[in-house]
């Protein structure tokens, strides 16, 4: 019971959250699971409480006592927190509202049938209401629908009011009380405003001065494109007829066959001549169709010109073109870089050179996969009708710790990244006899990460609020004012230096702190490379006091264990993205890389070594995700233990990815890295950063268009899960092939990237 109280409060400040429009969606989306702890005041809400509350906000029992007053004063005696009424401590309606509320009552006692459709739209109490089932959302699209045929032309429109009742607990995100979220069915002449205090005037009398309305958000829909919007549409028509023209101008002058007749080749051999697909003893397979191959003459023999053509030479049953194969120019390579077919046949091949790291795609497509299974689950919450009764069931089973801690999957990416850059650097830095071009090393990565994320980015933030609606829709999308203040912060990576209630596409703080890491990597790699023992002190330091300050920011704001637990917010702002509490992994990652690069791959390890190896850091990895069960059921850690699971645990898991890492890559891995190199996980692990950079938006466009709430169980769950993951892959592959592949391309023909000199 204490269990289904906790998660009542809890469902109520979603209620809360998600009606607020001036905070950042993706912070309420990763605070929906947040512990009650936090709250000033408990909630205790009996089921007559609420039977209370309904009455008294019942839509006809509103309509019946609407006066004509629209000015009524604020009673003191009112018990609703000051910051609930507006200044000045007034309950203004604006008159054509008022006058069109009171006609839905007028047609209603004359039984006009839309008149009686916004009193059904109206949210109701459900069956459940002793498992705190309090969202009443109504019916969104009969609301929507009405048009009123009274003497007050006017169309039904649905607003979302967040009812109190007594002292309720702070939200600690809006600082707003925490409510009841009921439907409301008005006219579309109220505002947000107007129907806060139409129905405060109207509760402050029926129900005694108790009953009170928080907040009120209305849905609106845009009639038509601002010019924000219409700029980023003519970009996608630009980006559209660009990889148009470069698709028709590769399958049709590269990739055509040429329009000469194929001749069979003749083959001199033993002194014997070819005819009609015969020779002296040699059959030729005249529909064998082989790449076109420029045969040069030299010295009496035949040779392929190059080296890529050394590979497809042709045999003797092989057919050769009468004229030599098309070149682009300059100009052709770059449209070229836009070409659906090239991009698409890049990204889909599952061809891995000598010296890749393959188990590396595995890894990153599954940690990807959990990445979207928690978000998935987080995201979902506010839709959740049973998640008083649902939460408590997953979090006392010990499997779902794998998902209440998938934070460690983004730990998981900044391993990879760390030992890739490490291995891939001190390779070239020794090609090259330690010399490095900086302005490309920095270059490249900016470019590589930047252009796709950008337009993402731009094309969400203008595009977004015109896609959907719904009864929790934002109209103006989902970011603060469009981002007009903030994105910068994101072109320049620092915006993890900002609270995460002020960022602007919140989920690339992961980019900001890889960014920044990328950015200092050459003080690790530096000494790495040209002396084992000052590198190896080096990045003991930078291990050393991140983990330090990790500990000491524990205990400094109390921190839980994550953004489920308590004091989310400091655990958000001054924990979960900054570069000096997340460089852990990334720095046992390029401690990994180093060690690959000395050994060149190549470390024999005694069988029962390695399967006590293999026991070990599983065991880690299954302690970092599984330990913290007793935490979440009723014996939680003290300041200390959790400033000390803080300090170590993301580092702790870093190593555990990293051994895999190195024994899938020295042939210790066994049937795991069989798994993890699949190729199959090839073309996928491609996608994974359009995958990362789409996902939010697939799962929010998901949420805030849902009608109705949800009843949530193991297969709602899984079905969600498949759902977004196929789809966000399926829209990773229109971000690399519009947006990613592009611009890797246009790099390589402008900076001739991986040309021999």
């Amino acid at each position: 019971m204490e269990s289904a109280r906790l998660c009542f409060i809890f469902i109520i400040i979603i209620s809360c959250v998600f009606a607020n429009d001036d905070v950042n969606t993706y912070h309420q989306m990763r605070l929906n699971l947040v512990r009650p702890n936090d709250f000033n005041r408990k909630l205790n809400y009996s089921v007559d409480d609420l039977l209370r509350i309904s009455k008294f906000v019942d839509i006809e029992n509103i309509l019946r006592n609407v006066e004509d007053d629209d000015n009524t004063v604020y009673d003191d005696s009112f018990d609703v927190p000051s910051n609930v009424t507006a200044s000045p401590r007034v309950f203004s309606v604006s008159p054509v509202c008022l006058n069109n509320t009171k006609a839905i009552y007028s047609a209603l006692e004359g039984g006009e049938q839309w008149a009686l459709k916004m009193v059904d739209a109206a949210g109701k109490p459900e069956a459940g209401l002793m498992s705190m089932k309090l969202k009443w959302r109504g019916d969104y699209d009969e609301c929507v629908g009405v048009r009123a045929v009274s003497q007050y032309k006017f169309n039904g429109k649905y607003c979302s009011v967040s009812v109190g009742y007594g002292k309720l607990p702070i939200n600690p995100i809006t600082q707003l009380p925490a409510g009841i979220d009921i439907g409301m069915c008005l006219p579309e002449s109220c505002s947000d405003t107007d129907t806060k205090n139409l129905l405060n005037q109207t509760l402050q009398r029926v129900s005694n001065k108790t009953v009170y309305v928080i907040y009120a958000t209305c849905v609106e829909t845009l009639d038509s494109y601002d010019m924000r919007a219409k700029i980023v549409l003519a970009v996608i028509g630009v980006f559209i007829v660009t990889m148009a023209i470069a698709t028709a101008y590769d399958l049709i002058i590269v990739q055509r066959p040429k329009s000469s007749k194929k001749q069979p080749m003749e083959i001199f051999k033993n002194g014997g001549t070819q005819q009609n697909g015969k020779s002296n003893g040699v059959f030729v397979n005249d529909d064998h169709k082989s790449p076109d191959v420029n045969i040069i003459k030299s010295g009496g023999t035949e040779k392929p010109s190059s080296k890529y053509e050394e590979k497809f030479k042709p045999s003797e049953n092989s057919i050769v073109e009468g004229k030599e194969k098309y070149t682009p120019g300059i100009l052709g390579q770059l449209l070229l870089s836009f070409s659906v077919y090239t991009n698409g046949a890049k990204i889909l091949n599952t061809h891995q050179g000598a010296g890749t790291l393959t188990a590396v795609n595995g890894i990153r497509f599954i940690s990807m996969t959990w990445v979207i299974l928690g978000h998935s689950i987080g995201f979902g919450a506010p839709n959740m009708s049973n998640l008083a009764t649902f939460f408590p069931k997953m979090i006392s089973r010990r499997s779902f710790m794998g998902i209440l801690n998938a934070e460690v999957s983004v730990d998981t990416f900044f391993s990879l990244s760390g030992c890739l850059l490490t291995y891939l650097v001190l390779k070239q830095l020794k090609k090259q006899k330690g010399k490095l071009n900086w302005f490309m090393f920095y270059f490249h990565r900016f470019w590589r990460l930047t252009p796709p994320y950008m337009l993402v980015m731009m094309v969400y933030i203008a595009l977004f609020p015109y896609l959907g609606s719904g009864p929790i829709w934002k109209k103006n999308g989902l970011e603060n004012n469009y981002c007009e203040d903030t994105w910068w912060y994101n072109l320049l990576y620092i915006q993890n230096f900002r609270p995460i209630t002020d960022q602007c596409f919140a989920w690339a703080w992961y980019l900001a702190n890889d960014m920044q890491f990328y950015v200092i990597s050459p003080i690790l790699l530096l000494p790495l490379y040209f002396n084992k023992v000052a590198g190896t002190i080096v990045t003991a330091m930078f291990l050393g006091g991140t983990t330090i300050a990790t500990g000491i920011i524990s205990t400094h704001y109390d921190l839980g264990l994550s953004t489920f637990d308590k004091n989310a917010m400091d655990y958000f702002n001054n924990y979960y993205i900054k570069p000096y509490t997340r460089m852990g992994p990334y720095l046992v990652g390029i401690y990994t890389g180093y060690i690959l690069y000395k050994i060149k791959c190549t470390f024999k390890i005694n069988k029962f070594v390695n399967l006590l190896l293999w026991g070990v850091f599983t065991a880690v990895a299954s302690s970092v995700l599984y330990g913290v069960y007793d935490h979440y059921n009723g014996k939680p850690f003290s300041t200390e233990v959790a400033s000390l699971y803080n300090a170590v645990h993301k580092t702790a898991w870093g190593a555990a990815v990293c051994w895999v890492i190195f024994a899938c890559a020295t042939g210790n891995g066994g049937f795991i890295n069989t798994i993890l190199s699949w190729k199959g996980f090839v073309p996928l692990s491609r996608l994974t950063y359009s995958a990362y950079l789409i996902h939010p938006v697939i799962i929010q466009y998901y949420v805030y268009t849902r009608k109705q709430m949800v009843y949530v169980d193991d297969h709602q769950m899984i079905y969600d899960f498949l759902g977004n993951l196929g789809l966000s892959y399926a829209a990773a592959l229109i971000v690399s092939l519009a947006f990613e592949s592009p611009m890797m391309g246009l790099e390589k023909v402008i900076f001739k990237r991986g040309q021999k000199k």
